[in-house]
């Protein structure tokens, strides 16, 4: 009996140095988890940092988009309006390089009144506003002393847009006066999609020089 209790005794001891170490391990477990949840915690902050930092990015990224979209639109004006301040002292040039002879321009409110007021002449106001403000319209004869009409449009890339205004205000100015109108564009250079036109003699191009946008 002395020799069981002893025995029970040692095992007992086993089992309670074994729980010992469980419930070490367990706090050390704990512990960890513990630390994992600190570090996720951490790691989570940090990514909302990030994602913070991210979006501040991409809004000053964004208006610095639309500030350089502003800048280029402001350019391309300022380069539009040097072109058709340009085209404005170059009436005569333009005139002999389709071969007729300057005798004027003519003004907004001669335009004005060669349309008519608004409606008239089935012309819708849209068009009645661009023919009014055509960059340039010139009055010019030919070798037999007729009179022809040269409708400009003025910028320093010519485009689309700008040989459809001058062939627009070239039709209107021959049905309003019954004598011929022609239609050109003054640019540095024009976009592809406007060549044939120019090719096909539609549009005339008088090719401003580069210099002339340089300041002084």
């Amino acid at each position: 009996v002395d020799d069981f209790i002893a025995r029970q005794e040692q095992f007992n001891q086993r089992i309670e140095t074994a729980v010992g170490e469980l419930q070490g391990t367990t706090a050390r477990l704990e512990t960890s988890v513990g630390e994992l949840k600190g570090n996720t915690a951490r790691l989570e902050t940090s990514v909302g940092e990030l994602q913070g930092t991210t979006a501040r990015l991409e809004t000053s990224v964004g208006e610095l988009q639309k500030t350089t979209a502003r800048l280029e639109t402001s350019v391309g004006e300022l380069k539009g309006n040097t072109a058709r301040y340009v085209v404005g002292v170059l009436f005569g040039e333009i005139a002999e390089q389709l071969g007729f002879t300057f005798r004027d321009t003519l003004s907004r409110q001669q335009l004005r009144q060669m349309i008519g007021p608004q409606g008239h002449a089935n012309v819708d106001s849209g068009d009645r506003q661009s023919f009014i403000r055509a960059d340039l319209v010139v009055l010019a004869d030919d070798t037999a002393g007729d009179t022809h009409y040269i409708a400009v449009e003025a910028s320093y890339t010519g485009d689309a847009r700008d040989t459809a205004r001058a062939r627009r205000n070239a039709q209107l100015l021959q049905r309003f006066t019954g004598c011929p109108a022609h239609a050109a564009i003054a640019s540095v250079r024009n976009d592809q999609d406007i060549q044939a036109e120019i090719d096909g003699g539609e549009v005339h191009w008088y090719a401003l020089d580069p210099d002339d946008f340089t300041p002084e």
